[in-house]
């Protein structure tokens, strides 16, 4: 137990670190959450530096990541990361734990797992497990459009976060698409980043 103290505090230290000198970079999936405003990149890096390691991920055709929970503006915050081949941090995702995954921030929901999927498979990307969920929004570009889908039966990868969705789900969507069945409209703001 002792140890395992031990080679926490020296991941923490060493993200810590990298994110004082702005040594890392983010994931296309975190960049997509960021845009939701449910967090931000001062939330991730408080995590990263005062959070703590709840679990480390270790694949055969990747580097090791580590899940770390921590807390920012008293809002729990969950990141995933891993260190690049140039001793880099990459923050692979971050999101807020909640059911039906997270009964607590730091405690896994078994049951809710359980109730939620089955294990169908393995990752292409990364090799993680693969199980069914229900996203309850998803942001899809069609023909140059982007458009938000709510509720959409999809695949998820339990270690990279990775999203699929089946053939026929995606069939479907087109068709309503291509119907122009939506159901509301949401703006989107544009930002232009040399401005």
């Amino acid at each position: 137990m002792e140890t395992e103290k031990i080679q926490e505090f020296k991941e923490m230290e060493w993200f810590g670190r990298r994110v004082q000198k702005a040594r890392y970079t983010l994931s296309e999936h975190v960049i997509r959450l960021l845009v939701t405003g449910e967090f931000s990149i001062h939330d991730i890096e408080t995590v990263l530096m005062t959070g703590r390691v709840l679990e480390e991920r270790r694949n055969s055709k990747r580097a090791t990541s580590y899940l770390v929970y921590g807390e920012s503006n008293r809002k729990p915050l969950h990141v995933v990361c891993a260190a690049d081949v140039n001793h880099c941090l990459v923050v692979l995702f971050a999101y807020p734990p909640a059911l039906p995954i997270w009964k607590s921030p730091t405690e896994r929901n078994i049951s809710g797992e359980d109730k939620m999927t089955k294990s169908i498979g393995t990752c292409f990307f990364c090799g993680g497990e693969l199980v069914e969920i229900t996203v309850g929004n998803y942001y899809y570009r069609y023909e140059g459009q982007m458009i938000v889908v709510k509720n959409l039966p999809a695949i998820l990868c339990q270690q990279c976060q990775e999203k699929y969705i089946n053939a026929d789900v995606g069939k479907k969507l087109n068709s309503l698409i291509d119907r122009r069945a939506f159901s509301g409209t949401e703006t989107a703001d544009v930002i232009n980043y040399e401005s």
